[in-house]
């Protein structure tokens, strides 16, 4: 989303909230954008966590949320977002912005998943393979991420980034 926001003309810092444990004070952003895989239906505990944590510091801020999981290729609108809602209302946060989004699932060798955080995800998502038409490698890598839908989803961001500097 990053290089997205950077063809808007946003100025775009990334931090892996799952490597970084200690979170810079969120003084100087306009906007946050927080994105998280979903792991058995769930979100990864580290971008709840950064939500939950930086609650008082979000208000005033742009806030766009968004997850990637292969329910997201197939689901209706409410379903995509029913997740995120769940997300922030137990984190107290209201975004600006939100969407779910197809994932990038990795089931090669050279993943970082674990072996059995692989076995279990290959199993999961074979039988949601079976459910639609998207075939998967399950031993390779699996780019299911429509990056249209990203780009706009960016783009949506940065417009209401620009939208804020010109009220302020």
């Amino acid at each position: 989303m990053a290089v997205f926001l950077k063809k808007e003309g946003i100025e775009a810092e990334v931090l892996d909230l799952k490597r970084e444990r200690n979170w810079p004070p969120l003084e100087g952003f306009d906007g946050v954008m927080v994105g998280s895989g979903v792991k058995v239906g769930r979100w990864m505990n580290e971008p709840k966590e950064f939500l939950r944590r930086k609650m008082d510091e979000l208000r005033g801020r742009r806030l766009a949320v968004f997850v990637s999981c292969f329910s997201a290729l197939n689901a209706t609108d409410y379903a995509r977002t029913d997740l995120l809602e769940k997300v922030m209302d137990e984190a107290g946060v209201k975004a600006d912005l939100y969407d779910a989004f197809g994932p990038f699932v990795d089931f090669s060798k050279g993943s970082r998943t674990g072996f059995l955080d692989r076995k279990v995800a290959q199993t999961v998502m074979s039988k949601e393979s079976e459910k639609t038409s998207i075939k998967l490698d399950m031993d390779g890598r699996n780019d299911l991420r429509d990056w249209e839908r990203n780009r706009e989803f960016a783009r949506r961001f940065a417009e209401l980034l620009k939208e804020q500097a010109r009220e302020d």
